[in-house]
C-alpha cells in the first residue's frame, strides 16, 4: 500500500464527512471505497480518519447503513488493531481504534468494546503538560459530541494543562495541533468545566489560520458544534 495514496484518500474521506455535516448528503463509505484506485489504501484511510467517519450519525442522527458498517469492519480485518500496545505511538493508535470500534458497536447494536489500557499510560503526567497535550491532540477523534470514557474523563480533569497546551501551539503557530486541541477545549467546555480561555474566541482564532487540510477543518467543525451545543 502506498502511504501517499492512503493519506490522500484520508483527506478525501474527511472532506466527505465535512460535506455530510453540512447537509450535502451522507458520507457513503461504500461509495468512497469503490472510488479509491487502491481499495487497501481506502481501507487504510478509513482507519486513519477513525471514529470521525461516524460524525454525521452522532451529530445529525443519520442512520448507518449496513454496507457502510461493513466497510469499517473490513478496515479492522485488513489492518488489525495491535493486541498488546507497548510503545507510546501504539497506545495512541489503540485508543484511536477503540473509539472507532466503540462507536461502530453503538451504532450497530454490537457488543461493548474493552478499553485498551489506563488513560494515564497513553497521556502521561499532566504536570508535564507540553508532552501531555501532544498526546491529547493525537486523540482528537475521541472528542466528539456525547463522548465518554477514561481518556475523556482524564482530559476534562486537567483544564489548566489543556489550555496551556493549546495556547502554546497557537503561540508556536502550530495550527494543525491547535485545531485538535481546540476540539478538546470545546468538548470540555460543553461538559460544563470552567476554562481559563474563551472557547469561542479560540475557535475563531484558529479557524482563520489553520489552512484547508480537511481533517483539521473537521476538528474545527466539531469544535464549533460543541461550542454551539454548550
Amino acid at each position: 500500500m502506498d502511504a501517499s495514496s492512503c493519506a490522500r484518500d484520508a483527506a478525501n474521506l474527511a472532506d466527505r464527512v465535512l460535506g455530510a455535516l453540512s447537509g450535502t448528503g451522507g458520507v457513503g463509505l461504500a461509495d468512497f471505497l469503490d472510488s479509491c484506485a487502491d481499495p487497501t489504501a481506502g481501507l487504510g484511510a478509513v482507519r486513519l480518519v477513525g471514529a470521525d467517519v461516524f460524525l454525521p450519525h452522532v451529530v445529525l442522527n443519520c442512520p448507518l447503513t449496513a454496507r457502510d458498517a461493513e466497510v469499517v469492519a473490513a478496515s479492522f480485518q485488513v489492518f488489525p488493531p495491535i493486541a498488546e500496545p507497548a510503545a507510546p505511538e501504539q497506545r495512541i493508535m489503540a485508543w484511536h481504534d477503540w473509539s472507532t470500534a466503540r462507536l461502530l458497536a453503538a451504532l450497530t447494536g454490537d457488543r461493548a468494546v474493552t478499553v485498551p489500557d489506563d488513560a494515564a499510560a497513553v497521556l502521561g503526567s499532566p504536570e508535564r503538560w507540553a508532552g501531555w497535550s501532544v498526546a491529547v491532540a493525537q486523540l482528537s477523534s475521541l472528542a466528539h459530541p456525547g463522548a465518554t470514557g477514561p481518556v475523556v474523563d482524564a482530559v476534562a480533569a486537567q483544564p489548566l494543562a489543556l489550555c496551556r497546551g493549546v495556547l502554546r501551539t497557537v503561540l508556536r503557530r502550530d495550527f494543525g495541533t491547535a485545531s485538535r486541541l481546540t476540539r478538546w477545549v470545546a468538548l470540555v467546555h460543553a461538559a460544563g468545566v470552567r476554562l481559563p480561555v474563551d472557547p469561542v474566541t479560540l475557535v475563531d482564532h484558529v479557524a482563520l489560520r489553520v489552512g484547508s487540510e480537511p481533517r483539521r477543518l473537521l476538528d474545527l467543525t466539531v469544535a464549533r458544534h460543541l461550542v454551539g451545543a454548550a
